[in-house]
């Protein structure tokens, strides 16, 4: 065969020039890939999240700083400096945070990954040194005359986010605030506690005062015990407190120590929450109308960590609902020491037939668990707002509503408020104030709280992982509705869509508190201030439990009237004067009547005649009734005394004393007075 040299000649240089050419290629992506790779190596680099830990420390006093807030750029909170000033984070490198707390300036602090163990020193603020703040008895005075801590919330603060309940608002903003959560549902009601408990026996709780009202609570005292197997659950009803409207708030100013709430008696020994609602102010022209409206959702932070690796079993390796030729019933017990899930086949329950299925089926684990139960919470606050006025009177009116739909299903509660307030000034020597709040909430259902086989997260802890929580929607056996509920898989616990919609706690509260106040200016330096206030609330609750549930088998229904009052009047005369050219003296003196009252009926039937009727018609027993009453007086005198030299020294004292019925015996009433006094510069 006769080859041409030249053509072949000419593909051999074509084909290495192809070559040489696609070796280039490969260079090229290759050094590409690796450049690449680099940049992404680069930017992991330069985002890589990295431990923050150091202290903040005061720069004027070198002392640590509890409760400063560090947040990112986006405001997210990512820790709080604790009692020693320590803190731990975690951040991007390069991040941007900023440290932040209440009498203090802002700090900003860009993330190193050399930041470990550092000392922030956050400068104290001099811009609100001469603020006038509202104290005990709504006297006003300038913070830097305080002999103790004050921190002053504006409405912004409160409102950013509305949780369920508006003290939740304070958390993080004030240094030495606590709550504890009942976290016992949507109405749970929170207890305020500044700077550590001091009490081993009594409350610990804060004073809550609104407009000069004490707010005292007594109707959300709750229903129920806490131990397992009790004949009824927990439930956290609320209290006034959590009643209170936040869009309503002006100011919340918090005094820190029996120093500061001194002036309420041994009732503000655990200091006070002073809360200053909005007023009408003067318009040119018009009123004003102001409509807010937010929208909320929320879902559970974080559930237990569970093992999905074994099934429903006591040390066995099968599984049997029922007996079966694979063995005996395994299907029984609350524990999950049994078969590996190993692709096995087993007779298992069948929600379909709510029974042992027909034929054997994977054996495979639910990995959602219990968590499908639960549902996404939603809440819903609209309010509006109308004020106005002229030189002499100003008013403002408002009214608000709130729809919440809790995580368990078939609970939530509806809220609705009306607040009005009136200022008036008739004359230069009359000034007269009106302030008044109804507040309306219902339940349909609260869920029940505490350690007890009646509340839902009891049964969480038993659920087993070869089960899905939804097979038990239809939580009445077929044919046996209201007689007989279903609870496959689980012994001596209660069917958790049972719970949510046959075991019931109604609720239905009426909420009013309100006072009247006129001032009298007498002379330039004297004035005579005359009040009264009131908080009461009268709450209707039930709780009705079906038939064959694991403490009531035939049934239950309870209700409960409770009705509580306090009145409190007081008369306060003011006087102030200068002495020379460098002292002032500010001195206030009154008397006050404390009346408080609280009125419960309780009614019950333990069992009934017919299934699903809840009414005190169809006991099947007698009826208990439980009557109960309390009241108690307290008369009081008090006094405070404020020195002011040149602006910067300052001196008070303070002095009050409280006779108490709670002090008296059925024969005497001798030994109910006590007196105390605080001095503070």
């Amino acid at each position: 065969m006769k080859v041409n040299r030249k053509h072949v000649l000419a593909e051999i240089a074509v084909s290495g020039l192809w070559d040489l050419r696609n070796l280039r290629i490969r260079y090229l992506y290759i050094l590409l890939l690796l450049l690449f790779t680099a940049a992404g190596n680069s930017v992991a680099y330069a985002q890589q999240v990295l431990s923050l830990t150091g202290k903040v420390v005061d720069a004027s006093t070198n002392k640590p700083l509890a409760g400063v807030k560090i947040e990112d750029q986006q405001s997210k909170v990512l820790g709080v400096s604790d009692v020693k000033g320590m803190f731990y984070i975690k951040a991007k490198e390069g991040e941007n945070v900023v440290l932040t707390m209440l009498g203090f300036e802002k700090y900003y602090y860009t993330v190193r990954k050399d930041s470990l163990n550092i000392t922030l020193q956050l400068e104290p603020s001099t811009r609100s040194i001469d603020e006038v703040v509202v104290t005990a008895l709504d006297i006003k005075r300038e913070q830097k005359a305080l002999g103790y801590s004050v921190t002053t919330l504006k409405t912004e603060e409160l409102t950013e986010t509305l949780p369920n309940n508006w003290t939740e608002a304070l958390s993080g903003k004030v240094a030495g605030l606590n709550l504890v959560r009942s976290n016992a549902g949507p109405t749970g009601s929170n207890s305020i506690i500044l700077r550590g408990e001091s009490n081993l026996t009594g409350s610990n709780e804060a004073l809550i005062v609104v407009d000069g009202v004490i707010i005292n609570g007594g109707s959300g005292r709750r229903v129920g015990g806490s131990a397992a197997y009790q004949d009824e659950t927990v439930v956290d009803y609320g209290t006034n407190v959590e009643d209170i409207n936040p869009e309503d708030i002006e100011e919340v100013t918090v005094l820190k120590g029996p120093g500061a709430a001194a002036l309420y008696g041994s009732r503000g020994a655990n200091g006070a929450i002073i809360i200053t609602t909005k007023t009408g102010k003067k318009k040119e022209k018009g009123i004003g109308v102001n409509f807010s409206s937010n929208n909320s959702m929320a879902t559970i932070n974080r559930m237990p960590d569970l093992q999905y690796e074994y099934g429903q079993g006591d040390m066995v390796d099968y599984y049997s609902y029922g007996s079966t030729e694979d063995g005996a019933n395994t299907g029984g017990t609350s524990k999950a020491y049994g078969a590996k899930f190993d692709g096995q086949y087993f007779y298992q329950y069948d929600p379909a037939l709510q029974a042992r299925g027909t034929e054997r089926t994977l054996w495979r684990p639910y990995t959602e668990g219990f968590n499908a139960f639960f549902e996404t919470a939603r809440t819903s606050t609209n309010s509006i707002s109308v004020d106005g006025g002229t030189d002499k009177t100003t008013a403002r009116f408002s009214y608000t509503n709130v729809q919440n739909s809790w995580i368990v299903p078939n609970t939530g509660y509806r809220r609705n408020t009306v607040s009005m307030s009136v200022n008036s000034t008739p004359s230069k020597y009359i000034k007269v104030t009106a302030k008044m709040d109804y507040t309306n909430k219902s339940s349909d259902n609260l869920p029940g709280g505490g350690y007890n086989n009646q509340t839902i997260m009891y049964g969480y802890i038993f659920w087993q992982p070869n089960g899905d929580v939804r097979w038990l929607r239809d939580y009445w056996k077929k044919g046996l509705e209201n007689v007989e509920q279903n609870t496959p898989l689980s012994t001596g616990r209660d069917n958790p869509y049972l719970i949510a919609y046959e075991m019931l706690n109604t609720q239905d509260r009426n909420a009013l508190t309100g006072n009247v106040a006129a001032t009298f200016t007498l002379r330039k330096n004297l004035e005579v201030t005359v009040r009264t206030a009131i908080d009461q609330a009268a709450d209707t609750r039930s709780q009705r439990r079906p038939f064959d549930t694991y403490n009531f088998p035939k049934g239950m229904y309870r209700e409960q009237n409770v009705i509580s009052r306090e009145v409190n009047s007081d008369v306060m005369v003011k006087y102030n004067t200068q002495v020379g050219e460098n002292v002032k003296i500010n001195a206030s003196v009154g008397g006050a009547m404390l009346r408080n009252s609280y009125n419960r009926v309780s009614m019950s039937a333990d069992s009934l005649l017919y299934p699903g009727v809840f009414t005190f018609a169809n006991a099947a027993s007698t009826i208990v009734t439980s009557p109960y009453k309390a009241k108690y007086a307290i008369n009081s005198v008090y006094g405070l005394i404020a020195g002011d030299y040149k602006g910067f020294a300052f001196l008070d004292f303070t002095l009050r004393n409280d006779w108490s019925s709670l002090l008296a015996t059925p024969t005497s009433t001798k030994n109910v007075s006590y007196f105390y006094s605080i001095g503070q510069w």
